[in-house]
């Protein structure tokens, strides 16, 4: 078990730091903010939200539908548990690794056969627990859907505070069967990539193997979510930080074994829980619950990214002049961090102004303009916006704002990377090309 620190003044590493209730059909359509262009949160009051996670793996012979919900019930039970021991509160958000109710055994055959409907044990057992403990609960599985399609979806079902459904996502991008060309195990993908309006914010859902593919992330960060909840039986970590940094929200994932993490939008893991040797194979643990193999964290919604300054000096600065008013987490070998208030009257934005200090997408944009007076030429995806949108919003206080969503991402720093995304080492090479579907650049030798 893992739990990170409050959102506090200190800069240190949190422990196990490694070294909003139906989808929002109308959440705006703009353009998917770039790293530099994407909307800040500096200007509102602090959203200090809990979250829960856990790596628990799901292979063998299916122990029966009770026992398997008594085992997940039994997970939440724990989260909630460390949260009030931790942070004096319950968590806002449960996050159950894909797959969780169903399981997967050997052989699978076809996904009809250990699929099973909402209706019943399943929404009755987790309706009952949200409302327990007034915390939303991602519950992934096969899930059946209701006549007359007779068909399965690899699915994800929101609870909420109340007990309600307060939505579903059905994984769009399924795992295609080498041999036979089937969409896992005759599973049948989804066609919405929605976001929840949640009680501490906006929610998005992916699953596993959507994560390979660009469309889903693009959408989540177009229609504004704040955190993603990200189920998976693989347990990278390599892609999930340009998701990350792009599209500027907090990345949970659950997984079935090695880790789970969670990501900020800076791209570091804010905690982590690890696979120990201990634990075993995963393969063999059935529905044996793991120990020391849970994860919670506190973080604030309303945070800006703020990048390297003489007179910042790391934070020290906000320190000497808020105290523990203020939180952050400097990264001195990504020269910034991520900061946000710990005063409900004051945001971190007139913080930052009243010292000064800008954020780092100030600081590009007015790079930006200064290129532009100077001649500099812009990179192609400059000059070929391919989406333009204006909308009109209370929320951002009746001002009419213009997003545009470029063809390419901007080139990142020379850096050989490995066949996964991994640095493999920092040698300049006279010619790279940035990947065009949101992924590192790859250095062409």
């Amino acid at each position: 078990m893992k739990v990170g620190p409050k959102d506090s003044a200190a800069s240190r590493p949190p422990l196990g730091h490694d070294h909003r209730a139906r989808a929002d059909s109308d959440a705006s359509h703009e353009g998917t903010p770039e790293y530099e262009n994407r909307i800040s949160t500096s200007d509102q009051l602090p959203r200090k939200v809990i979250v829960g996670t856990v790596m628990q793996p799901f292979w063998g012979m299916h122990p029966g539908l009770e026992n398997r919900l008594r085992l997940l019930t039994d997970i939440v039970d724990r989260l909630q548990a460390q949260s009030q021991k931790h942070y004096g509160r319950g968590l806002d958000l449960t996050v159950l690794p894909e797959m969780a109710v169903t399981g997967e055994g050997a052989p699978v055959g076809n996904v009809m056969e250990w699929s099973y409907p909402l209706e019943g044990p399943v929404k009755e057992t987790f309706a009952r627990k949200a409302l327990q403990h007034h915390c939303y609960i991602v519950v992934p599985l096969y899930l059946l859907e209701e006549k007359p399609t007779m068909s399965s979806s690899n699915a994800a079902v929101l609870f909420g505070r109340k007990g309600e459904i307060a939505g579903i996502y059905r994984k769009v991008q399924l795992v295609v069967d080498s041999q036979t060309d089937a969409l896992e195990h005759g599973a049948i993908p989804g066609k919405e990539v929605p976001v929840f309006s949640c009680g501490f914010g906006k929610l998005g859902i992916q699953i596993c193997y959507d994560m390979d593919f660009a469309y889903g992330w693009r959408e989540l960060a177009r229609k504004g979510a704040e955190i993603v909840a990200w189920l998976t039986q693989s347990p990278e970590t390599t892609r999930p930080v340009p998701r990350a940094i792009e599209g500027s929200y907090y990345i949970i994932s659950s997984t079935w074994r090695h880790n789970a993490s969670i990501f900020e939008p800076t791209g570091k893991v804010v905690s982590q829980v690890r696979w120990q040797q201990s634990m075993g194979d995963p393969s063999g643990i059935g529905n044996r619950l793991l120990e020391n193999y849970t994860l919670v964290q506190e973080f604030d919604l309303s945070y800006a990214i703020v990048p390297w300054s003489a007179t910042l000096k790391n934070g020290e600065l906000l320190t000497r002049t808020f105290g523990d008013k203020v939180g952050y987490r400097y990264y001195e070998d990504e020269d910034r961090g991520v900061f946000w208030s710990n005063d409900p009257q004051m945001t971190i934005r007139q913080m930052l102004r009243s010292l000064s200090l800008k954020e780092e997408r100030e600081e590009l944009e007015h790079a930006r303009e200064r290129y532009h007076e100077a001649g500099v030429p812009e990179s192609r995806e400059r000059e070929n916006p391919i989406e333009a949108h204006e909308d009109e919003s209370s929320q951002y206080g009746g001002q009419r704002r213009r997003t545009t969503l470029y063809n390419l991402t901007p080139p990142p720093p020379p850096v050989l990377l490995g066949p996964f995304g991994q640095s493999v080492c920092k040698t300049v090479v006279s010619e790279f090309s940035p990947i065009h579907d949101s992924e590192p650049a790859l250095i062409r030798l």
